[in-house]
């Protein structure tokens, strides 16, 4: 038995024609999304849905090159079972595929079931995730389709989800005072790898953030001097962490920002008995430590 997914017709075609001449009695199953007409008898066409969300499979008209007649059963998909196969393959199994490679993995789970056994089954999954970042890959894009609900949102997280950033094994953090230089700066963060570091005052009080990048670039542009101290370019949007927060917070994050900072609070007792709370630096993290 052969599963794939139909779109313009080339593969699956081609590898039945080959492979009903080597092997007459195989059993060739074609993929055909919900909303799309390639699938035969045209019964199976019959729906509601007029568009559906997984690319590269499926027409709105018959290409010239599928040969409908190599095909000897057509299952039609739908979207939710598609992406949700996807996802699967991708989580459990590492296999970095796009949604018709999950559409034709359903199908296949179900009609594996037909061959007799000492028979196989062979799928094919024609397409990456490099396509889809951004679609069926994130809970998001999920939930506002309607193909994940809010409970299944919080239910399938990863098994770190809850995990505190304790858990993490954070180097010691790099910090550099208001008053260095950018051009001191850039060396110390070229020589240690670093793309970016706190600045703090004397008493270790975050006052913001320098990257590299940004400090090469304002050189590069003229808008600093090598001379010119940190605080000049000083970046101040950024998000901050704390130890107790679990690492799903942290994962959030990283979706938008290439850093967190991660603080502590340090209760500071004053001279006239008042006290005072001082976010003070841990460390910094990035998708790497995740």
């Amino acid at each position: 038995m052969l599963v794939a997914g139909a779109g313009t017709g080339g593969t699956i075609t081609g590898v039945a024609r080959k492979l009903k001449e080597k092997c007459p009695n195989i059993k060739i199953i074609a993929v055909d999304p919900e909303g799309s007409i390639l699938a035969e008898p045209e019964e199976l066409n019959q729906t509601d849905k007029t568009q559906y969300e997984v690319e590269g499979i499926g027409y709105d008209f018959i290409p010239t090159v599928l040969d409908r007649s190599v095909v000897d059963s057509w299952y039609k998909s739908n979207d939710e079972e598609s992406f949700a196969m996807s996802r699967m393959l991708i989580r459990d199994e590492g296999l970095l595929c796009g949604g018709s490679s999950g559409t034709a993995m359903a199908a296949a789970v179900k009609m594996a079931k037909e061959p007799k056994e000492g028979q196989r089954c062979v799928v094919i999954l024609p397409d990456s995730i490099r396509n889809y970042m951004s679609k069926f890959l994130s809970d998001n894009w999920m939930y506002q389709k309607g193909f994940l609900t809010a409970e299944d949102s919080m239910v399938k997280k990863p098994w770190w989800w809850n995990l505190r950033l304790q858990s993490l094994n954070l180097s010691a953090p790099l910090t550099v005072l208001p008053t260095v230089t950018c051009q001191k700066t850039i060396k110390i963060l070229k020589e240690k790898a670093f793309d970016q570091a706190p600045v703090v005052d004397e008493s270790g009080v975050i006052l913001g953030m320098v990257t590299l990048g940004d400090m090469l670039a304002s050189v590069l542009a003229g808008k600093i001097k090598p001379s010119d101290p940190v605080s000049k370019v000083l970046y101040k949007q950024f998000k901050q962490i704390c130890l107790t927060d679990n690492l799903g917070k942290l994962s959030r994050i990283l979706e938008t920002d290439h850093f967190a900072l991660v603080v502590h609070e340090q209760i500071q007792y004053l001279t006239d008995g008042s006290t005072i709370m001082k976010h003070m630096v841990f460390g910094v993290v990035t998708a790497i430590d995740l």
